[in-house]
């Protein structure tokens, strides 16, 4: 503890972290423990798993957790962990439980979608099969978001839940489906990672292609933003705007955020071209704005007048991150006929692989033998100093 204290003390305030922070696997260890493994994950959306025994994995750091819905309907969340000898019983991204059993590959013991023991083969007649089956994970799903935590006493869900319900709820999120996720590896340190994805500084001379439709990263803008929440108001559309993130979060409960910004330049939403490129959620016609909102460190989300975008941050080791991004649309939405997919996920898919380039270039550079962290720019990195403020609190915790 007189070590990580006097680490922490290194950090100059308003400057980015010393480099140990992002480097040292120790001090991941310590991040897995105090932060990661402390907050809700995004899994995915319910359309992802419509019949029992559909299921999507949930990976973080070396940790496989099986997102199922079950013979009840109920989604789950089990490790993906034989009660035997441990072996990953489930492989890759998503699947489907024949017969609503999960067969382990090692020995072929079953179980059910609700984890429990269904059978163990050529079991001697006294051995104890009196287990609990997979180990389960709290599941909170909130207008079609499922949320899993992995801490061994989540953090409330009640006000994120409240801030979902005010604002997706009338997109209708709940009845949306995904059409498309894409994982992107990034050979950085999960902070880097989401330093990057909270300030938009970087976005005129990273992004043009999403510069061209935002308005973030310009300066003054409070006053498009205000319109755009009054035209979204005006077809009934409530935007719950506030910020119970980071240090400002309600004690005991998990963080949230909410905001609405302006398109840029006449664009009515995230496309190449900043035409529409989906029917219409929730809206009667575009607002001109779209809403970011956060659920916790690791989970993103943007609500455009016509699709959503999901993206979590999954931290896998010291330095690797998988950002996976997810598109949403209406639910009666049909590919071909109302909208063309490559061009719905364009903006987002060179954007993301940008993002993946930057931040790998920012870990090559702390890793330097010459680095020596700088100031943040107010106010345009004010939400990435929030953050570290943030990590650095939770890092100083004795635990979850």
């Amino acid at each position: 503890m007189d070590a990580l204290d006097e680490l922490i003390s290194t950090r100059r305030p308003g400057y980015s972290l010393p480099a140990e922070f992002h480097l040292s696997p120790e001090v991941y260890r310590l991040d897995l423990d105090r932060m990661i493994l402390g907050h809700w994950h995004c899994a995915g959306h319910v359309s992802q798993i419509p019949a029992a025994g559909d299921w999507i994995e949930l990976a973080i750091d070396i940790e496989s957790v099986i997102v199922v819905r079950g013979d009840d309907g109920q989604i789950r969340a089990l490790a993906n962990v034989c009660r035997h000898r441990g072996s990953r019983i489930c492989e890759g991204p998503a699947g489907h439980a024949k017969g609503a059993r999960f067969v382990c590959p090692y020995h072929a013991w079953v179980y059910r979608t609700d984890g429990s023991l269904a059978r163990a083969r050529m079991v001697q007649d006294d051995l104890d099969l009196d287990i609990e089956g997979l180990r389960r994970f709290p599941v909170h799903v909130a207008e079609g978001l499922i949320f899993v935590s992995l801490a061994t006493e989540p953090l409330g869900v009640e006000q994120f839940d409240e801030m979902l319900r005010r604002t997706i709820a009338p997109l209708a999120w709940a009845d949306a489906k995904v059409v498309y996720t894409e994982t992107y590896p990034i050979a950085a340190n999960w902070k880097l990672a989401l330093e990057n994805q909270v300030e938009c500084y970087h976005c005129a001379p990273s992004h043009p292609e999403f510069f061209k439709v935002h308005s973030q990263g310009r300066a003054d803008i409070a006053a498009a933003r205000l319109e755009v929440i009054d035209r979204a108001v005006g077809q009934g559309i409530d935007i719950a705007c506030r910020d119970q993130w980071a240090l400002a979060a309600v004690p005991g409960q998990e963080a949230d955020y909410c905001n609405r910004y302006a398109m840029w330049g006449g664009a009515a939403t995230a496309s190449e071209d900043g035409e529409l490129v989906a029917p219409l959620m929730g809206f009667t016609e575009p607002d001109g704005g779209f809403t970011i909102f956060y659920v916790g460190p690791f989970n993103h989300f943007l609500a455009y007048a016509d699709y959503g975008a999901i993206f979590r941050y999954a931290p896998r080791s010291v330095d690797r991150t998988d950002l996976v991004v997810t598109w949403l649309v209406r639910g009666d939405a049909v590919e071909g006929a109302d909208f063309d997919l490559d061009r719905l996920t364009w903006l987002w898919r060179v954007t993301a692989a940008a993002d993946r380039r930057i931040v790998e270039a920012n870990q090559q550079g702390v890793s330097s033998r010459f680095y020596e962290p700088g100031p943040y720019v107010m106010p345009m990195e004010s939400s990435t100093n929030r953050l570290i403020d943030w990590y650095l609190d939770e890092l100083a915790a004795t635990s979850i």
